[in-house]
């Protein structure tokens, strides 16, 4: 019926100024009206309410994973570095703050990029092949 979630919904985002200011450090983003790493202001609302829908149940249970989905132009590196790095940001985020506000609603998905994109811009400061793996990572998740 309607009151279950729709399993097909999936909220796929950037984690770099969409999730949380980059403080206009580069590459990672341009945005320096908050300082880097902060965390935008009703965002995390906004991604609870994108996935659990109207409709949903006010919290996924524990053992079940939500909708929501980041990628990354960071590659994935040896034994997972970088995704641990992620997912322990992640974890941080889904503590309740002390003034008890909702953290993050799930642990979500991570979509990395490469080492050879990664590589492209290191050695040749070019961005573009980190764009087309997060774009390919998105065609490949939808």
């Amino acid at each position: 019926g309607m009151d279950k979630p729709q399993s097909w919904r999936k909220v796929l985002s950037d984690v770099d100024d969409t999730l949380c200011s980059s403080g206009g450090s580069y590459p990672a983003g341009i945005d320096k009206r908050y300082m880097k790493k902060v965390v935008y202001p009703g965002v995390l609302a906004f991604y609870r309410e994108l996935d659990l829908g109207t409709r949903g149940p006010d919290e996924w249970p524990e053992n079940r994973v939500g909708n929501l989905v980041f990628l990354s132009a960071r590659p994935h590196v040896y034994k997972d570095v970088s995704e641990k790095i992620n997912f322990a940001k992640f974890e941080k985020l889904r503590l309740k703050k002390a003034d008890g506000r909702q953290g993050l609603h799930t642990t979500p998905s991570l979509l990395a990029g490469d080492i050879a994109s990664g590589t492209e811009y290191m050695m040749r400061n070019d961005m573009e092949p980190l764009a087309a793996k997060k774009f390919d990572n998105f065609s490949r998740y939808v």
